[in-house]
């Protein structure tokens, strides 16, 4: 409002009368004059009010805007770290891989502008890339490639040590810790002598953060050895963060010197449990083979035993078949016939060189010769060749069975093979006498 009165009123003169001097004389002239000016100063005001008004509001909002952006330009900083950190944030290997990339580059960076003075620790220390660089690096060997819990498993699982490193890219110099702990030599001969795993993390990631929250970090960057305790509880047993003061890896060496033969110790309890599963599994592989053959063995006699009286079953059914038809066919055997009946009359010689003699009707098959020689040799034939009436009844039905003679009946002059299907009278060698030869067949 000031302002405004002062832009105003600033043509306006107001006559203040001094003491001692006579009054202004108005005459018509001087009231012409006057107002004549009174009309250029109200135009002069107007345009001076029309043109300073924009021009005020453009000076205030003009330096509104740069204090705000001189306000919001740390908050966009570090929300284009996390930007950056979210859309690259994969996995783990991804990341490791850009933080590893991100940190050689900056480290050559800044050794490039670092005068080395004669016996400081950076003149005999390391280039980050040839160390930690992902394709050749001494210890990429060592660097766990998959996210925390990993480094956790393998811990706990090699009862090993491990090295969780955590990078905060907003700190001021964040190389200068890399150049005084990790590219040294001291770092690198205990990683080396102690086969230590090594962790790399950004804290601007989500995994990062989270890892430094379960470590409670409270200064960057942050530097964490871990072991493994009796079973399998990981502890936290030396740390280093913040400014790198003194010899810290001093501290870590006495840590690691103190904590190796336990962890040694460890190992071999494992390593003996091991071998002790290791030798029960293969007792319990022998026992189990040794079982399996048993059971093979007697399942073998089972179903050896089984094929044995199914073949006695068998064959003591066959003897039974082959019984009754022998019974069915004593009864079946025709009487010897009269001399005056056209029989044919034949003298069998036996296997055992028996001669037997005896009529056969000659409209008879030579097959009933066969029977009465096959009944004759098993020693079924009575005195007089008959059958009572009951038992002929009895076996009055043949059997299913075929009985195969186990023999044939042969003339020795012309030496001929009588077959049981001929009739008896169609055989010259045997009608209506001859001799036939009993041969057991092999």
């Amino acid at each position: 409002m000031d302002l405004w009165n002062r832009i105003i009123r600033s043509q306006q003169q107001p006559y203040t009368p001094i003491p001692g001097t006579f009054p202004p004389q108005n005459n018509d002239s001087q009231n012409g004059d006057d107002v004549e000016a009174s009309h250029r100063t109200l135009g002069q005001k107007i345009m001076r009010i029309v043109l300073l008004v924009p021009l005020t509001i453009a000076y205030y909002v003009l330096n509104l805007i740069l204090f705000l952006l001189n306000w919001l330009r740390p908050l966009a900083k570090v929300q284009g770290f996390y930007d950056r950190k979210t859309k690259h944030m994969q996995n783990h290997v991804d990341e490791l891989s850009r933080l590893l990339e991100t940190l050689g580059r900056d480290y050559e960076s800044s050794h490039s502008t670092q005068e080395v003075a004669e016996g400081s620790p950076l003149q005999d220390s390391y280039s980050f890339d040839s160390l930690y660089g992902i394709e050749g690096g001494s210890l990429t060997s060592h660097v766990v490639q998959e996210g925390y819990m990993s480094l956790l498993d393998t811990v706990s699982q090699e009862a090993k040590f491990g090295i969780v490193y955590l990078h905060n890219p907003l700190i001021d110099d964040p190389i200068k810790y890399i150049r005084q702990i990790l590219c040294t030599e001291k770092f690198v001969s205990l990683v080396k002598k102690y086969q230590i795993l090594l962790w790399f993390g950004d804290i601007t990631t989500k995994e990062g953060l989270q890892v430094a929250n379960a470590l409670k970090t409270r200064q960057s960057p942050f530097l964490g050895l871990i072991s493994i305790k009796a079973g399998s509880k990981i502890e936290m047993i030396g740390r280093m963060q913040g400014a790198v003061i003194g010899n810290p890896l001093s501290a870590f060496e006495a840590v690691l010197a103190k904590q190796y033969g336990k962890l040694i110790e460890l190992r071999q309890q494992r390593q003996n449990a091991q071998l002790q599963r290791l030798m029960r599994e293969q007792q319990d592989a022998r026992f189990a083979e040794s079982l399996r053959r048993d059971q093979e063995r007697d399942q073998q006699r089972s179903r050896d035993r089984m094929q044995e009286q199914e073949r006695q079953t068998q064959q003591q059914r066959q003897e039974e078949l082959r019984a009754a038809w022998l019974l069915w066919r004593k009864y079946q055997l025709r009487p010897e016939p009269g001399a005056s009946d056209g029989a044919a009359r034949l003298a069998i010689r036996m296997p055992d060189n028996i001669r037997v003699t005896r009529r056969f009707d000659a409209e008879l098959p030579i097959e009933e010769i066969y029977a009465f020689v096959e009944l004759y040799k098993q020693g079924l034939l009575g005195t007089d060749g008959s059958a009572p009436a009951a038992a002929s009844a009895a076996v009055n039905d043949e059997p299913d069975y075929h009985y195969a003679y186990p023999f044939r009946l042969i003339t020795p002059v012309p030496r001929v093979e009588l077959q049981p299907s001929t009739l008896i009278k169609d055989a010259s060698t045997v009608y209506p006498s001859g001799s036939i030869v009993v041969e057991t067949l092999d």
